[in-house]
């Protein structure tokens, strides 16, 4: 009978600890709609750079099936910040089914901590030394500063330029059109043309590509070599400028937990 007794409190304990554990961890975002690939839980990213991702981001898929998403929170709550990440990466399904080929940013503001998580198909291009370095040149800079915008959005952009050079691929390939959502919605909003909602949704991309998101700050410049200075620091491998459709949701990708976190 003691035996027994003894046995109901330990297991008493484990189910208390176990729920504890589950209370205490961050509860994963619900998979954004079909065509969104920000979640800005932090409040920290601007509408153009969110619109930017998204457009970019469903060329992307359109054209290769993979997918790059951008995951902004206030805290970890106490879990390791690859845990997390690989979590949401594999819970969303970043990438496709078959070629796992998904890519997912993590800032977590409160905790002053970073990490790209890469899918098993881009770790061979999306290495994680590059993955650090990409966060230590082009992104804690300006985390440093709290301006996590601009941070994202450069780091975006690295990462984007990597994924597009592992397929022969430039920004500048990609087909970005008017026939975005954004550009449908905005036009009904404030009853604009479509040219209208065009111009308006290539300035934004011309803004976020060569004049930074925000404004100011330089930009991307070209080299005689066929490189891309950005920001003043020169990234291997080229990123250039220029390109955009329609695309639908995440395809089901996942992970083993390639990639690299920082903090500042």
């Amino acid at each position: 009978m003691k035996k027994i007794f003894v046995l109901c409190l330990l297991l008493l304990q484990i189910l208390f600890l176990s729920s504890a554990q589950a209370l205490a961890a961050p509860t994963v975002p619900a998979k954004p709609a079909d065509g969104t690939f920000v979640v800005d839980e932090a409040g920290v990213l601007s509408a153009q750079t969110e619109t930017v991702i998204n457009t970019y981001t469903r060329a992307l898929s359109k054209r290769t099936k993979a997918q790059i998403a951008v995951l902004t929170i206030k805290s970890l709550q106490g879990e390791a910040p690859e845990e997390y990440a690989l979590t949401v990466l594999r819970q969303w399904g970043i990438g496709d089914r078959k070629l796992n080929n998904g890519v997912l940013i993590l800032v977590a503001v409160d905790d002053r901590r970073s990490r790209i998580e890469v899918g098993y198909g881009l770790e061979g291009a999306l290495t994680d030394g590059l993955a650090g370095r990409i966060q230590d040149d082009y992104m804690l800079p300006y985390f440093r500063q709290g301006n996590y915008d601009k941070g994202v959005a450069r780091g975006y952009t690295a990462v984007l330029q990597t994924v597009l050079k592992e397929y022969g691929l430039e920004i500048k390939n990609l087909d970005v059109s008017a026939n975005t959502r954004f550009a449908d919605d905005r036009a009904r909003e404030i009853n604009m043309s479509d040219v209208a909602a065009f111009i308006v949704v290539a300035l934004i991309l011309f803004g976020f590509f060569f004049g930074g998101p925000g404004g100011g700050g330089g930009g991307f410049r070209r080299t005689q070599h066929g490189g891309i200075f950005y920001g003043g620091g020169f990234f291997g491998g080229g990123f250039g400028g220029g390109g955009f459709s329609g695309g639908g949701g995440f395809g089901g990708g996942s992970g083993g937990g390639g990639g690299a976190g920082r903090g500042w």
